[in-house]
């Protein structure tokens, strides 16, 4: 039986600081901000009593659960919706290295992946099962990174009454992706919000406002910090778990005090019952006691601290699964069928996290050739370029250049979000160093990758936005082979040109993102990271 005694209106998960502070301060607390949306909204809370009952009765014949066996992968687009005088890499226009960070720290949340912080030995604590995916496929099924950017003049101190307008400026189909929207700052300095699906079902604007908002320095963690600009994140909130504890409401959970005291229950028997919201992280190993009980202060649903999370049980995993069967609209987006038509289907065998890795010198760069002059620093990561932690990689060098002797051959365990530091330098002399990568994982990979050494290379303006001027310097004017890869790796642009001290390169019409320029002329080739950003 639930332990259910009363329980207000709940609108959705919303996270905040205190209602009195400057709109200038980061949080440094988790509140909950329901009045101020259930005043904004208060007609759409008046379905959500019917729409639990009719969860709560489907959710006490236990079909849910055994209807849906498999591991469930959701597709994610997400929408930068930056200040415009913020350039990429500037504050709210995050890297894309920060929003895969973000990516990583959910699946290793929901999956309870072994060596990450999403993992726990707590009795019954819960693998969830559900994965998600950066989209590959756009609504029209063009490739895509699986992220927009927009400037949007209200994304600092986005209000809250603003949301509809300003996901009408850029939204995917909310019943094929899990849309997020990551705007500067919120109002009343809030952290983020959803929907629980229980308050929008069958609502005529649920396509239109169905998704998560959050934050930008709350989305993406310092864990995953590689290289430069930094992350935009706030100290507290930094390892992502604001996502995390979204995609919890997403998928119809309460939070664990249910906005009221020992008298009230959210609907799952193994989190214990407790006495309104807690923050910060308690001294280890006291906790709080609260209605006779050990507070579970790590879970997801509490307003701890990221540092504490690493949480979701198995009533909460059975709640957030069945809601997935129980919904049609969240439903779909696990469907093969949509799957396929989003480019997440089969992108992770069923060993994952270990099927396979993959090892780069830049996660920008994916497995292309990349510009290193320093020592080599290098992720190993699934496909979902998730990082595998304390993983033995055996790294050795197989080529380099004529009259370079370096030597390497050595056994590194990767640390905390896949890294491993090489015990050399490359770049003593320039041309071509490969390095073979091995380790035991399930599918036995061994990879080579190709790393580029010489001086660094002049690209301008950069960003840019329709043309980029590559640097190249030859002494005699030679046919040069121009090549340009998207963050995926992939060859987007490929031609052949004369050229002696530089090469115009035309990207009109490209979506903005990061690339790799490549020029090889029988003299040389460099390499360019370059950024298009056409407004």
């Amino acid at each position: 039986m639930h332990r259910l005694k009363w329980l207000p209106l709940l609108l959705f998960g919303l996270l905040a600081s205190g209602t009195g502070q400057a709109q200038t301060e980061e949080p440094s607390h988790r509140l909950c901000g329901n009045a101020l949306l259930q005043q904004l909204e208060p007609e759409r809370h008046a379905k959500q009593a019917r729409n639990r009952a009719d969860f709560q009765a489907f959710l006490a014949q236990s079909q849910g659960p055994e209807r849906i066996q498999s591991i469930m992968r959701i597709p994610v687009v997400v929408h930068i919706m930056h200040d415009p005088s913020d350039a990429y890499g500037v504050e709210s226009n995050i890297t894309i290295e920060q929003i895969m960070s973000q990516l990583e720290v959910l699946n290793e949340d929901f999956r309870r992946m072994p060596g990450t912080r999403g993992d726990n030995s707590n009795p019954v604590g819960a693998d969830v099962e559900i994965e998600f995916c950066m989209a590959t496929r756009d609504p029209d099924g063009q490739p895509t990174t699986g992220i927009t950017r927009q400037p949007y003049v209200g994304s600092f101190n986005f209000q809250l009454a603003n949301q509809r307008s300003m996901k009408d400026l850029v939204r995917w189909d909310t019943e094929r992706y899990l849309n997020i929207w990551v705007v500067k700052r919120i109002q009343s300095g809030i952290l983020a919000f959803t929907y629980l699906p229980e308050v929008i079902a069958g609502d005529t604007d649920r396509v239109a406002i169905d998704g998560i908002v959050v934050g930008a320095t709350f989305f993406g963690s310092a864990d995953k910090q590689f290289g430069n600009p930094p992350f935009y994140l706030n100290q507290t909130f930094r390892y992502g778990r604001t996502l995390t504890h979204e995609v919890g409401h997403y998928l119809n959970l309460y939070h664990t005090w249910a906005e009221g005291g020992c008298d009230v229950d959210d609907f799952v028997d193994d989190t214990p019952l407790c006495s309104g919201p807690y923050f910060g992280c308690p001294p280890s190993p006291a906790r709080p006691v609260q209605c006779d009980q050990e507070r579970m202060v790590e879970n997801y649903l509490d307003y701890s601290d990221d540092i504490c999370f690493n949480t979701f049980t198995q009533g909460q995993k059975t709640r957030m699964r069945t809601a997935v069967y129980f919904y049609p609209f969240r439903e779909n987006l696990i469907s093969q069928a949509n799957l396929q038509a989003t480019g997440c289907a089969d992108t992770v065998a069923a060993t994952f996290p270990d099927s396979m890795f993959i090892v780069a010198g830049d996660p920008q760069s994916g497995r292309i050739n990349a510009v290193l002059d320093t020592a080599l620093r290098v992720r190993v990561t699934n496909p979902l370029r998730f990082g595998l932690n304390d993983q033995d990689v055996r790294f050795r060098l197989v080529e380099q250049p004529s009259g370079s002797t370096l030597s390497l051959d050595t056994v590194i365990r990767t640390a905390g979000g896949g890294f491993a530091a090489l015990p050399f330098q490359l770049g003593r002399l320039p041309g071509t160093y490969i390095v073979r990568a091995s380790a035991n994982t399930r599918a036995g990979n061994v990879q080579d990758f190709k790393l580029q050494a010489e001086a660094a290379t002049l690209a301008y303006p950069n960003p840019f936005s329709r043309e980029i001027v590559l640097q190249l310097e030859l002494e005699n004017t030679e046919r040069v082979e121009v090549r340009v890869y998207n963050i995926q790796g992939q060859l987007v642009l490929q031609y052949e040109t004369s050229a002696r001290e530089a090469v115009l390169l035309d990207m009109t019409g490209y979506p903005n993102q990061l690339y790799i320029a490549q020029l090889r002329a029988s003299s040389t080739q460099k390499s360019y990271k370059i950024i298009k950003m056409e407004p």
